[in-house]
C-alpha cells in the first residue's frame, strides 16, 4: 500500500536544489527527523520550491539509514499545515502582446540574420574546423538556445530543453542525498548552465575535460547564474520524461 506523507519545506538550498521536509506531527510521525528532498524528486511545476511550501511525498530509506523523499508534489496553497503564511515569490506583471505585424517583422529579421550566419559559417568557420580540434556545436542544436535564453529572461522553471555546450568548468560531485555529477557548460549564445547529472540513476561521464562538447536533454530550472539542467537520465518509475547526456559519441541516461 502506498503511503503518502505530508510535510512542510523548512530548509531549502536553491543553488544546489535540495532541502528538508518536516513531517506533519501526527501519530507515529510525531518527533520524526526531517526528510531529505532533492529537486529531481518533485513533479514538474512552473516555479522553484520555497520555504513554507506544503509537500505531499513518499519516503524511501537510503543505505545509510536516512530518509529520502520521492514522488513529491507541492500543494497549491500559500498556507502551511501549521497555519503560518509562507513567503511568495515576486510575480512580474505580464507584458501585453505586441501586434501581429510587429511579431512577423521580428521573425523576418531573425530569418535574415540566420541566413547571413549560415553563409558566414559555410565560408569561414566550417573550412577552418575541418583541420582543427576546436569544439563545434551544430546549428540544429544551437537553434534551441533561444528557448533556454527565453526561459532565463522570464525566470521560468520546469521546462524540457535540448541543446549542447562546451564545458567551461568541472565541479566536485554532489554526494549529499542522491549523487550528482556537476559541471558548467557555455552555450553558443554565451549563457552558462549548471548540469546536475544523477549518477545514482545513470552512468557518470568519466574523463570529462574542460573544452569538451556535451549535448543534453533535460529539465531547465531558473537561477540567477544562467540556470540548472537536471533530469538528464531515465525515470525508473516512468513518471517523468527521460533525459540524456551525449559525450564523444556515447549516450548517458
Amino acid at each position: 500500500m502506498t503511503v503518502i506523507k505530508k510535510g512542510q519545506l523548512v530548509r531549502w538550498n536553491d543553488s544546489k536544489g535540495y532541502g528538508f521536509i518536516r513531517l506533519e506531527a501526527k501519530g507515529s510521525d510525531a518527533g520524526s527527523e526531517d526528510v531529505f528532498m532533492h529537486m529531481s524528486a518533485l513533479e514538474p511545476m512552473g516555479r522553484r520550491p520555497q520555504l513554507g511550501d506544503v509537500v505531499y511525498f513518499q519516503i524511501e530509506m537510503q543505505a545509510d539509514g536516512k530518509k529520502k523523499a520521492f514522488a513529491a508534489r507541492i500543494e497549491k496553497s500559500d498556507i502551511g499545515f501549521d497555519g503560518n503564511k509562507r513567503r511568495k515569490a515576486a510575480v512580474k506583471p505580464v507584458k501585453p502582446q505586441k501586434p501581429i505585424k510587429g511579431v512577423l517583422y521580428r521573425i523576418a529579421i531573425m530569418l535574415v540574420v540566420l541566413a547571413i550566419a549560415s553563409f558566414v559559417y559555410n565560408k569561414t568557420i566550417a573550412p577552418m574546423t575541418a583541420n582543427t580540434a576546436l569544439p563545434v556545436i551544430s546549428n540544429a542544436i544551437a537553434a534551441d538556445d533561444s528557448q533556454i535564453s527565453q526561459a532565463f529572461k522570464q525566470q521560468l522553471s520546469g521546462i524540457q530543453v535540448q541543446s549542447a555546450g562546451v564545458v567551461s568548468r568541472i565541479l566536485n560531485d554532489d554526494n549529499k542525498g542522491s549523487r550528482h555529477q556537476r559541471f558548467i557548460i557555455k552555450l553558443n549564445n554565451g549563457q552558462t548552465l549548471l548540469i546536475a547529472h544523477n549518477i545514482d540513476l545513470a552512468p557518470k561521464i568519466n574523463g570529462l575535460k574542460e573544452g569538451d562538447t556535451v549535448s543534453f536533454y533535460g529539465q531547465y530550472e531558473y537561477n540567477d547564474r544562467g540556470g540548472v539542467v537536471h533530469w538528464t537520465h531515465h525515470d525508473p518509475n516512468g513518471r517523468h520524461v527521460g533525459g540524456w547526456l551525449k559525450h564523444q559519441g556515447r549516450t548517458y541516461q
